[in-house]
């Protein structure tokens, strides 16, 4: 019994270190929003529906605090690479429908 908790914990830390903060975030308000909603729907005879119910509050709380902490160094060069990404695919795909290549018109 002792071997199955070590492993289910090395397992969720396994799952959640390549998480960005919103998810880490997200995962951890659900787990302890499902926790939580479980112990007091058992109190009402309906633990299953209390776990649902507070896992999904808990997943929601947890995104939008997740969502205003500071983002790590690794996360923004993410995001500002990503955006870059869409723009020149964006730019490559208007050159291409209008016939331009490189910028330019074809009899420049």
């Amino acid at each position: 019994m002792r071997g199955e908790r070590i492993l289910s914990v090395i397992l969720a830390v396994a799952l959640l270190s390549g998480c960005t903060t919103v998810e880490k975030s997200a995962a951890i308000g659900g787990l302890s929003g499902a926790v939580v909603g479980g112990v007091v729907g058992h109190q009402y005879d309906d633990g299953v529906k209390g776990a649902a119910i507070g896992g999904l509050g808990g997943t929601y709380v947890g995104m939008h605090l997740g969502k205003g902490k500071k983002q790590t160094e690794y996360e923004k060069g993410f995001e500002a690479g990503y955006k870059q990404g869409q723009a020149d695919y964006a730019k490559d795909t208007w050159d291409q429908q209008t016939g331009r290549c490189g910028g330019k018109q074809g009899g420049e």
